[in-house]
């Protein structure tokens, strides 16, 4: 299955962690499998935004919005959920850090599986647009939604799988 996800007509970005993302496949075959059904059949730039239910409990979020400054995004993690996260218009960067670098800024939400942090110094920042998909694991901080210059609109999906 990881070569069908490379084979998509946008590829996975680099900074994917391959060895946790064969092990999820390996336990959890059957959601990951609807994921990528749904970035092949899909015409992702048409989606409407809201959230899209798939099967073997995988959902999509798809939203709009414009690009903020670094100093007002935040890093964030979630414990339920893996992220796959696609720019199906528009670009932005996606800052990473390792989790030893954090500070929790709240409590975790359960409901809407994610905690925010502070962080000190900034992450390392990638560079997202409608030709890469990013995979952030439970163990991985990120801080979506920057802007490369200006303010821009972004249309985003994230595929939200469970994580075993």
């Amino acid at each position: 299955m990881i070569n069908e996800w490379k084979e998509l007509g946008c590829k996975p970005d680099a900074s994917i962690n391959m060895q946790q993302f064969e092990g999820q496949i390996a336990k959890n075959g059957e959601a990951w499998q609807a994921a990528l059904d749904f970035f092949k059949n899909e015409n992702l730039s048409e989606l409407e935004n809201g959230r899209h239910d798939l099967s073997a409990g995988v959902y999509v979020a798809v939203s709009e919005y414009e690009t903020k400054d670094p100093a007002v995004a935040r890093y964030e993690v979630h414990r339920k959920y893996i992220d796959i996260q696609y720019v199906a218009a528009g670009e932005e960067y996606i800052e990473v850090l390792p989790m030893d670098n954090f500070k929790e800024e709240q409590e975790y939400n359960e409901e809407k599986d994610i905690v925010f942090f502070m962080a000190n110094p900034e992450g390392k920042k990638l560079y997202a647009d409608k030709n890469l998909f990013f995979i952030f694991f439970p163990d991985e901080a990120h801080k979506p939604c920057i802007r490369i210059d200006n303010a821009r609109k972004v249309k985003k999906i994230v595929v939200k799988i469970p994580f075993l």
